[in-house]
């Protein structure tokens, strides 16, 4: 993906919205387009998306990382650089979905660095209809019961009948 050009697709708004356009017409099915945290403009690039057919968006992708064997002196990677994912991009994905769910009208997916109730929470205080897990399989891939009976326990303990009643407040 990123040595063939792959990239450009997700930092590009002009590029995703003809890609989105392309799938869109070639399917009648809904179409979640997943946006790239390294967008030029990620608010732009979702209101792209969305002007070209998404019927919804589900953010963010990994970020571009890199590592160093310092032993080897060398990258840790063979492509040199990953993806980087996990607790530490939360803030940033946090930030980048409350800002795309204040600019778009389709539904937003929130995903990066989400391991507990609490962090769900946020993703969908700060406007996300939905969460996606990720990372928190890989050490805890019974993960998903867990956190669906911590959001009852939740709304039940904040008399919360619906958990879209807290959607957006933030």
């Amino acid at each position: 993906n990123v040595k063939t050009g792959g990239m450009a697709l997700g930092i590009k708004n002009d590029i995703a919205y003809e890609a989105v356009k392309l799938a869109k017409n070639a399917s009648k099915k809904p179409l979640m387009v997943k946006l790239s945290p390294n967008a030029e403009n990620i608010v732009e690039m979702a209101k792209a998306c969305e002007e070209a057919g998404a019927d919804s968006l589900s953010l963010v992708n990994t970020f571009k990382a890199m590592a160093v064997d310092i032993k080897n002196r060398k990258p840790v990677f063979n492509n040199v650089y990953a993806g980087l994912s996990g607790a530490a991009i939360k803030p940033l994905a946090l930030r980048m979905v409350h800002e795309v769910c204040k600019n778009v009208s389709i539904p937003v997916v929130g995903l990066g660095g989400i391991y507990t109730v609490e962090d769900i929470l946020e993703f969908i205080m700060v406007g996300a209809s939905a969460v996606q897990i990720g990372t928190v399989n890989f050490t805890h891939p019974n993960i998903a019961p867990i956190l669906i009976k911590g959001l009852e326990e939740y709304c039940i303990t904040e008399n919360i009948n619906n958990i879209m009643d807290i959607r957006g407040i933030i």
